[in-house]
């Protein structure tokens, strides 16, 4: 797959591909110097299947608490002592955690050196390593940090998905079913139909869903490169769910977070009349099939929420600014804008609804 964005001069290609370690190894013909960042789970799984020789490998911990500048920092400094310079290439090596600091740091060093993607989780596959979003968090909220910067190329093994347990498998889910409520109604149906154990499914299924998905993202990017309006309908679910990660201090998982998190935006359409009952009962059917609207909150939680919602990257004056589904497959759009303000007293009631409707 192609990636050609109309804002910025230079694209991209995804490639699926089962030979990473020959991949790797044919930059070195191309790259004087190469750096792996990967966390310690990925490393103690496939370090084996990986090239080592004349490559620095860096290794981070695991988990959202490593998009830090501090752990930026670190990887800096581990390259600078190896004298890496704007010529040389980094590859990140794991999920969206590793992806995004990864990015941001191959965006700053040296004003910028060349950058890889090879995801292993499934929403790094079907969402973050793809459309050039970099970021880290700060003790204000997450992503608040970052570039657009857009790597030389994204290479996808599926074989990565093997070795995920169910809990990680189910964060990717919640994307996929972002990405057909926001654009295509044929794979909301067909999510509901098939066996919820995603991996249990034929190759042929899983690999039309996620190559769908990224068609999706490559399609809205394309048109709308630094999320000046159409791309926002990839935040579908992410304005409350990234206020519940915050919340919960990121102890949960970025795709429990967001699931309940569309939840929520979906109730918003509702209440304001875009999104009918019947949808929206179809949207919360889908997420609890799928195990996504497990957490729990509190009323007293619901101001707190919104004051976090209120750094969200989005807004543009004191009004939260949402982008939400009018129907499954569709998304509302106001004189051809995708995004909508709406004030707090909306927001504060459809939380209330949904934590009464998943308390019960």
């Amino acid at each position: 797959m192609k990636v050609i964005h109309k804002e910025v001069e230079n694209s991209y290609t995804i490639r699926f591909s089962k030979n990473i370690k020959s991949f790797i190894n044919k930059q070195k013909s191309i790259y004087s110097k190469i750096a792996i960042v990967s966390d310690t789970n990925i490393w103690t799984l496939y370090s084996k299947s990986l090239p080592s020789k004349g490559i620095l490998n860096i290794n981070i911990k695991p988990g959202e608490k490593s998009k830090s500048i501090r752990v930026k920092n670190q990887i800096e400094e581990e390259l600078l002592k190896n004298n890496f310079n704007r010529k040389s290439l980094i590859i990140a090596i794991g999920g969206g955690v590793v992806g995004d600091l990864t990015a941001y740091t191959a965006s700053t060093f040296m004003r910028g050196v060349d950058l890889i993607h090879i995801p292993t989780s499934l929403v790094a596959i079907v969402d973050s390593s793809i459309g050039g979003k970099t970021a880290i968090d700060n003790k204000y909220g997450k992503n608040l940090i970052g570039t657009f910067y857009n790597p030389k190329e994204i290479v996808i093994n599926m074989d990565f998905l093997s070795s995920l347990p169910k809990k990680e498998i189910r964060q990717g889910i919640a994307e996929i079913i972002k990405y057909s409520i926001i654009d295509d109604k044929e794979l909301f149906s067909l999510l509901r139909t098939i066996n919820k154990d995603f991996l249990s499914n034929t190759n042929k299924n899983v690999v039309k869903i996620v190559k769908k998905c990224i068609e999706i993202k490559i399609k809205t990017i394309q048109e709308d490169f630094k999320e000046g309006d159409k791309r926002m309908i990839l935040n579908f679910g992410h304005t409350v769910g990234h206020a519940i990660e915050k919340l919960y201090n990121y102890s949960k998982s970025h795709g429990d977070c967001i699931g309940l998190g569309m939840l929520v935006e979906a109730k918003i359409a509702h209440d304001i009349k875009e999104l009918s009952s019947a949808n929206y009962e179809k949207i919360k059917e889908l997420l609890m099939m799928y195990g996504l609207l497990e957490l729990k909150l509190n009323k007293s939680d619901a101001k707190k929420l919104i004051s976090f919602m209120r750094l969200d990257k989005k807004n543009s004056d004191n009004k939260i600014t949402f982008s939400i589904p009018k129907n499954i497959g569709k998304m509302k759009t106001t004189k051809g804008r995708h995004s909508i303000q709406i004030n707090d007293k909306i927001i504060l009631s459809a939380l209330n609804k949904v934590i009464n409707e998943i308390k019960n």
